[in-house]
Order: structure tokens, then sequence, then C-alpha cells
């Protein structure tokens, strides 16, 4: 009975092992803005038009909002997503609220939900097809608003 028992610990410990040193190796379970290069960068050469984005976030109904994307020399391709080749000026963009990424987006419009209460961090960035994070002369190609969600008087 105890050599089962004993079998069993090691068996869930080396298991537990194994799924942590998994799931702490795999780049799509990091969050926070500063890990969204998990799939490298694109340098934008110089003689490219760099992309710009603006964004903008407005209520949407008494207590969701609305995101919206004004892109400058940028088209969004989702056709081409996963393709191994660079590109410059088309991809996709990666949407993050406070630090955390929600999600890929590859269209100007996204319906943010509800935010939670106090200050939210909005930022997107622009990706190429090949997913890595474009940047122009070493900085990234985004943008960022902080939306002030009070709170709802009854």
């Amino acid at each position: 009975m105890m050599k089962k028992a004993g079998s069993l610990i090691s068996f869930i410990l080396l298991f537990l092992g194994f799924f942590y040193f998994y799931t702490s190796q795999n780049p799509h379970n990091q969050t926070g803005a500063a890990n969204h290069m998990a799939h490298g960068f694109v340098e934008i050469p110089k003689d490219m038009e760099i992309p710009e984005v603006n964004l903008s976030v407005a209520p949407d109904g008494p207590d969701t909002w609305l995101l919206k994307l004004d892109l400058l020399h940028f088209a969004f391709a989702p056709e081409k997503a996963g393709e191994m080749k660079p590109s410059y000026n088309e991809g996709h963009a990666h949407l993050y609220i406070n630090g955390k990424k929600i999600s890929r987006l590859y269209g100007e419009y996204y319906h943010l939900g509800k935010l939670k209460e106090g200050k939210n961090e909005i930022t997107v960035t622009l990706n190429s097809n090949n997913h890595g994070a474009l940047m122009a002369g070493g900085q990234p190609v985004g943008a960022t608003s902080v939306i002030e969600v009070n709170k709802k008087e009854d």
C-alpha cells in the first residue's frame, strides 16, 4: 500500500513539475504589454513609410465602450496572418487593457464591453503578418489612451 502511495505522489510531483515548466516557458501564456513582443520585432526599413495608429474610445451604451482605430500607411490583412516573411505596412493589431493582452484585431472597430471602475489603459500595437511587433527607430508602432470609468450612482 505504501509503495502505491509513494508511486502516486511521485507521479503527481513529476506531472506538476512538467506542467509548471511548460506553462512558464510558453510565450502565449505570458501577459503584459512588455511581453507582447514574444513573436519578436520587425524593424521597418528607413526607406518605407512608417505606419501610424490613432485610437479613440467612446461609450457604446450605458456602461460599455467601443474602440475605433484610425490607420495611416497600414492595412489589415487577416488572410495573411502567420506568413513567415515580415510585412511592414500590413498585418494585424494587438489590443491590451491595463497591460493584459485581450485580442488580435483585424478591423478598425472593437467592442471593449465593460471596463473596470477607475483608470483603464488601452494600448494597441501594430504587428506584421509574421506576428512580429512593428518597430520604427527602435520604438513600437502603436497608441495608448487612458479611459476613466466613474462609478454609477444608483
